[in-house]
């Protein structure tokens, strides 16, 4: 035994002093989170029907790199969630008795270098290219390519994501995406300029997340834009910051331009737009902060052949208040609806459209590992929504979708394992659901999350 324990370790010396110099790297990191909460009212916003939700779920990424050199990696992300003691297999699914699922996704796959001879690092394959306009114009992972370059004070990025390819051997149906930004920073300055096009060409899927096919009339909901051909959507943003020790200040705009054709010989154009400010004072232990949106809606009519409210391309995710905005419990994995269009004519969650905004929050650092924040939000409508169906079909409407209140507990735990706890109550207006009577919405819940 001993002599084969010394041949073993031989060989594997030899082959240690064997390994080429360009011998790969290998890296790993990860993050895992479990949650805990329970909601009511999300959904359907009326307490006569029951969409109160109880549950934990549970999310690991892992993360694995495979390092060539300083200019070469290939790097690979995975990921695997799940609500505890649902069945079946495939995503959300597994953690029953038993346990197994076969749920495990690819969540990033792609190669990452610097091109020799110019200051340019290139990715290509499913990754996530980062958040463009904060992510009201996108912050998602994709497939594609994106290109970085630091000319200091300036950078620049641009890239191409494959956004929908239903049929490779249809041209028409597909969608692709071409973006650009430029950056400056400076001192405290900061400021970002980008254009996103969307060649949708004759797709309607890109009318999917966060702007509605069907528009509001004086009658209700009408499904007016079908049969979408020709359909190119351009954004245009701007991002503006001042950065200093006691104040910072953010400003996000972004306008939709471009067209559509859509029914026969029907066309619009997109004429959304959406308006954001923040600021925040920072005095000793406390952080306190003003601020809000503004996105367009339809002026509820019907007679105009734009798309007036606010467009989002595929990939736009940006996360606001806790319940109306997703926030840390993301409660869209109960199956939220409001995670899409909201029936009554506004889109919430992370894409929120036809909606502005007021918020007011603090935060109060008690203790080295302890924070508290309590945030206050007004919701109205940019343009009247649905209220009520009336029995002869036709709608009452209102501007008002409510006030929330969130509450925010952070503490950490050891070695880096933190937790949250969230409390939140929305308190509902008659904008905020299609009943004749609009019942309260809350939710409480926790966080365990450990980054590694």
């Amino acid at each position: 035994m001993k002599k084969n324990l010394t041949i073993l370790i031989a060989l594997l010396l030899a082959l240690a002093v064997a390994v080429p110099a360009f011998a790969v790297e290998f890296k790993y990191g990860g993050l895992y989170r479990m949650r805990f909460q329970n909601n009511n009212n999300l959904a359907d916003g009326n307490n006569d029907l029951n969409d109160n939700n109880t549950f934990f779920d549970q999310r690991i990424r892992m993360y694995f790199e495979f390092v060539g050199s300083e200019n070469l990696k290939l790097v690979t992300k995975w990921e695997a969630d799940f609500i505890w003691g649902n069945q079946g297999s495939g995503r959300h699914q597994g953690g029953r008795i038993g346990a197994d699922a076969v749920n495990l996704e690819m969540k990033n796959a792609y190669i990452d270098f610097n091109i020799p001879g110019i200051p340019v690092e290139a990715k290509m394959g499913a990754h996530a290219p980062g958040a463009i306009e904060t992510g009201w114009v996108f912050d998602d992972d994709a497939s594609g390519m994106s290109f970085y370059t630091n000319f200091d004070p300036v950078k620049v990025r641009l890239g191409y994501i494959a956004g929908f390819v239903e049929d490779p051997a249809s041209y028409d149906a597909r969608i692709d995406d071409f973006w650009a930004e430029v950056g400056y920073s400076s001192g405290p300055f900061s400021g970002k300029i980008n254009g996103f096009w969307q060649h949708g060409r004759d797709s309607q899927w890109v009318f999917a997340k966060g702007t509605p096919i069907e528009i509001l009339t004086p009658t209700g909901l009408v499904d007016r834009f079908t049969d979408v051909q020709n359909n190119d959507m351009f954004d245009l943003g701007l991002n503006l910051g001042y950065k200093a020790d006691m104040f910072d200040l953010t400003i996000n705009f972004v306008k939709n331009f471009g067209s559509f054709d859509y029914g026969t010989n029907n066309s619009g154009d997109y004429t959304g737009y959406m308006f954001e400010a923040w600021g925040n004072v920072y005095v000793q232990n406390f952080a306190f902060t003003l601020g809000g949106f503004y996105t367009s809606g339809d002026d509820a009519t019907g007679n105009s052949d734009d798309m007036e409210y606010f467009t989002y391309p595929g990939g736009a995710s940006h996360y606001w208040s806790e319940i109306m905005g997703l926030g840390t419990l993301d409660a869209n994995v109960a199956g939220n609806p409001m995670a899409n269009w909201h029936e009554g004519g506004y889109g919430a969650a992370d894409t929120p459209s036809n909606l502005w905004t007021i918020s007011v929050g603090a935060a109060w650092q008690a203790l080295e590992k302890t924070k508290l924040t309590l945030n206050y939000w007004y919701i109205g409508a940019s343009n009247e929504v649905i209220a009520s169906i009336n029995a002869d079909g036709t709608v009452e409407t209102d501007t008002s979708i409510g006030s929330e209140i969130d509450f925010y507990l952070d503490q950490d735990i050891v070695d880096g394992l933190k937790l949250r706890l969230v409390g939140a109550y929305l308190f509902a207006s008659d904008g905020y659901s299609v009943a004749a009577n609009d019942d309260d919405a809350y939710e409480l819940g926790a966080r365990l999350q450990w980054s590694f």
